[in-house]
């Protein structure tokens, strides 16, 4: 709604309603997976529990972008008006995964890394 116009209701239709649902869903997974991995945070983890933050890390930064989409779709053009909250939450989801220390490529560098070499394994150079 945006303030000084009358309200107008399209709550009703399935379509809203869908959207919104789909929108609770992955906020709700998002949200489960950052308070899991925020108590599985600790100084000098493990292998796995790397991968895992790496993984959550990017799917949690991908994820609040995908629910700002959904919910401007929801709401309608107007909602990028630069008036309204949801441009500059559009605009900050998606900054946050190309953001350094930890971009989203990063991330999944990082993490395709540490699935297919052992701490300390490098490959050997092989000169033409």
């Amino acid at each position: 709604e945006v303030p000084g116009t009358p309200p107008v209701k399209r709550r009703m239709y399935p379509t809203k309603q869908m959207a919104v649902a789909e929108m609770r869903i992955k906020l709700e997974q998002t949200r489960a997976l950052f308070l899991q991995n925020a108590r599985d945070a600790r100084v000098d983890p493990d292998r796995d529990t790397r991968m895992r933050l790496l993984a959550a890390h990017y799917t949690i930064m991908e994820n609040a972008n995908d629910l700002a989409r959904l919910a401007i779709r929801t709401c309608g053009g107007q909602s990028m008006l630069k008036s309204l909250p949801l441009e500059r939450i559009y605009r900050d989801s998606r900054c946050g995964s190309l953001m350094l220390p930890w971009t989203a490529e990063i991330c999944v560098d990082r993490l395709g890394r540490e699935c297919l070499y052992e701490s300390g394994e490098r490959d050997e150079v092989i000169e033409p």
